[in-house]
Formats: structure tokens, C-alpha cells, sequence
């Protein structure tokens, strides 16, 4: 058994490095603690520095004649001059209101969903069409559960479009709507400077026999990510203590790593380093939001103590029956399905020809919001879906 009192005690500390932007300080300081616990437990870690961008806000904000909203820039950031773009606003509900922002600000309001990525989403044709009818920068306002700012996935190396795009608060809309039938200029600023830092991808190993066993889980991601990552890195790290008395006979690859948010940049730097799929016995993957607390919407809603079920296990069919064994019982991660191509990083991983793979995958209610902090989760709702992951382990890989 995964030691429970260490899985909540390392989610507390993921929680303590704050803020985790890929090769931001939070997430420096996280991947220096991961990289010391490996080597305590006998790993060999290498660090792999990937390059990614990183931008430095001085001002990022819409002013109105009577309102300052909030925007958090969304990667990779093109800034706006230093006095801003003043324009009126043009809200774009769908394709066919894209043309309305030529000229314009485009307040993009993206329908009700739990918002993680532009590419996956309905985000994708909608900046596209905005920036084609010639806006001159875009809000997007992510509709999910919190009406907080949602941070999205993006790519690594390029802007998504090749203008000044920000995220709002679904929250200010009244202010948004206002302003845009009022047909009153705004200003919008998104200044500051684009920098290229590091975001390490840890590497660590324990090679003793002919056969494999490898797991891996992304760190970085949006604001403080307590669900999102740090459930995902108590079990990797509590997994990467039991592996070597489990298994002793086997070699050991595990990955952890940065620039998640910029289309799985970190694991992409690094598979070249893993061992190969004929002689890897399972990879397991731990993605986002293993386990979050459920919510109820009726009257303001409330939290509840038993798990949230947006979640899902996706596996290769080889290991399809013994996913649904060992997940029994775990709403949302007892049917396990295909795998989904770019929902986290075990397509990538399975593409390289690993034909034993599992990740379980979770959007929680806060997810790549400011609101998701260890209170989202708890240790009776975490233990389960680690003990399963190590249960799936062990029912796939022979001891010797």
C-alpha cells in the first residue's frame, strides 16, 4: 500500500512552490524538490532544459469610462503597445460574428464547458475567424463552473493567432456587454516583455534488469494547480518509492515534466530517453486531476466530500480488462476507454509504440483557475485512485 499520511504531505508541498508557469519560479522550485526526492530514493535524474517562452506582465487590463477588468495573457503573448489599443468592443458568440470585429476588440464568449485548451476546443475557429476579419486583439471569456479566468493550453513556440489575445473573467460580462452595445472605446492593455527561460524535464532511472517499467506525469500548468498537478505528483512520487521494492528485477524510467501547457512540450524533449517499447512491460501515466471533490449547483451549490466523476481512464486494449478491475468502484475511472488523442500525454507516449499504457485524466471544477487549491481535494478521495494505479501495475507486470 501507497502511504497515505506522504501522498497528502507531498500534495501540501506542491501547493507551497505556488504559481507553476512553465519556467516560472513556482515551477523551478517544484521540479528542485521532485529531482531531490528521486535521488533520495535511488534514482539517477537528469535534467533536460527546455526551452520555453515566458512572459513578464506590467499591465494587463480593459479600461472602460467606468470599469477596469482584469485580463491574464495567454501564451505565447503578443503584447500591445505600451499605450494599449483603444477600440470599441465587438462581443462573437459564434463564426458567423466574426466579421462584426474587424476594426475591433473581439470579446470571444466561449459556451458553458470546463475550458483547458484553444486547439481541442471551440476556441480554435473562433480566434481564427476573428483574427481572418481583422480584429485588432481578442478577450476570451471562458463560460465553466467558478466564472473565474481560465488559463488555456497553447502551443510552445508560436503565438495561436498574430494579435494581443487575452483571458477574461466570464464573471464581467455585464461590464463587457455594456460597453460593447454602448459602442464605447476601450483600452486594452497587455504590455510587458517576452523572455525564453527553462522549464526542466526531469529524467530519473533505476536499471537493474532486461525489462521496463516506466511512468511519467507533467508538473507545470496554470496558477497553483493543486488538483490539476499536485495529485498527480504525490502519486508519482509515492509510486516512485514503492516501484523498486515491487519490482526489483526490473529497470525503472520516469519522467516528469515541464512546458505541459505548451502543447506537451517537456515530454515531447524527452522520449527519445526512454527505454524501448519492446522491452517497456506497462507505462503509466498520471494526468491531470486524479481526484477532486464534487460540487452540487443547486441555490449557489455546494461542496461535497465524495468525488467529482469528470474524469476518465483511457488504456491500450491490452490492458482494457484488467483497467476495469483495478479502477472498480471509482466514478468516472471505472470504464475505461480509448485512448484520446492530445487529452494529456499518453497519445504522444503511445505513439512511439508503447502497446501496455494507461493515464487517467480529470478536469476538475477549478482546473486552470486561481480556485484550485488543496481544498479541492481530499485524502480519502486521492488514496483510492493511487492504490488502483499501483493494483493496475501490478496485475500487468510479471515480478521477475
Amino acid at each position: 500500500m501507497i502511504n497515505p499520511e506522504y501522498l497528502w504531505r507531498d500534495l501540501l508541498i506542491h501547493a507551497s512552490f505556488g504559481e507553476k508557469v512553465a519556467g516560472g519560479a513556482g515551477d523551478l522550485a517544484t521540479a528542485e524538490w521532485i529531482a531531490r526526492e528521486l535521488g533520495e530514493l535511488g534514482y539517477e535524474v537528469e535534467r533536460l532544459r527546455v526551452p520555453v517562452p515566458l512572459f513578464q506582465p506590467r499591465r494587463c487590463d480593459v479600461i472602460g469610462s467606468s470599469c477596469a477588468l482584469e485580463l491574464y495573457p495567454q501564451p505565447v503573448v503578443v503584447p500591445t503597445p505600451d499605450e494599449g489599443i483603444a477600440a470599441p468592443l465587438a462581443l462573437v458568440h459564434s463564426v458567423s460574428d466574426a466579421n462584426a470585429a474587424r476594426g475591433r476588440i473581439a470579446v470571444v464568449l466561449l459556451p458553458y464547458a470546463r475550458h483547458a485548451a484553444i486547439w481541442t476546443s471551440v476556441a480554435a475557429p473562433l480566434l481564427t475567424a476573428v483574427a481572418e476579419a481583422g480584429a485588432l486583439a481578442a478577450v476570451i471569456l471562458p463560460f465553466g463552473p467558478t466564472g473565474e479566468i481560465v488559463g488555456l493550453n497553447s502551443y510552445a513556440d508560436k503565438p495561436f493567432i498574430p494579435i494581443p489575445v487575452a483571458i477574461g473573467r466570464p464573471s464581467d460580462l455585464a461590464a463587457y456587454a455594456g460597453m460593447a452595445s454602448a459602442n464605447l472605446t476601450v483600452r486594452l492593455y497587455l504590455t510587458g516583455e517576452n523572455r525564453v527561460v527553462y522549464s526542466p524535464t526531469l529524467v530519473a532511472r533505476r536499471q537493474r534488469g532486461v525489462r521496463w517499467i516506466a511512468m511519467s506525469t507533467p508538473r507545470s500548468g496554470f496558477f497553483t494547480c493543486s488538483v490539476e498537478r499536485g495529485t498527480g505528483t504525490a502519486a508519482f512520487l509515492g509510486l516512485a518509492a514503492w516501484l523498486p521494492k515491487a519490482f526489483p528485477d526490473h529497470s525503472l524510467f520516469l519522467l516528469n515534466s515541464g512546458a505541459h501547457e505548451l502543447r506537451f512540450a517537456g515530454t515531447h524533449s524527452a522520449l527519445d530517453r526512454a527505454p524501448l517499447p519492446e522491452a517497456t512491460d506497462i507505462w503509466a501515466h498520471m494526468g491531470a486531476g486524479l481526484a477532486s471533490r464534487a460540487y452540487t449547483a443547486i441555490r449557489g451549490g455546494r461542496r461535497l466530500d465524495t468525488a467529482d466523476p469528470n474524469r476518465i481512464c483511457m488504456t491500450t486494449p491490452s490492458l482494457a480488462v484488467q483497467a476495469r478491475a483495478a479502477f472498480s468502484g471509482l466514478a468516472g475511472l471505472d470504464d475505461p476507454q480509448p485512448i484520446l488523442s492530445e487529452a494529456g500525454e499518453l497519445s504522444t507516449i503511445v505513439e512511439r509504440g508503447y502497446d501496455k499504457a494507461f493515464a487517467c485524466l480529470g478536469v476538475n471544477r477549478s482546473c486552470h483557475t486561481r480556485l484550485d487549491v488543496p481544498d479541492e481535494v481530499t485524502p480519502d478521495l486521492l488514496v483510492p485512485v493511487v492504490e488502483a494505479h499501483r493494483r493496475l501495475i501490478e496485475m500487468s507486470v510479471a515480478p521477475g
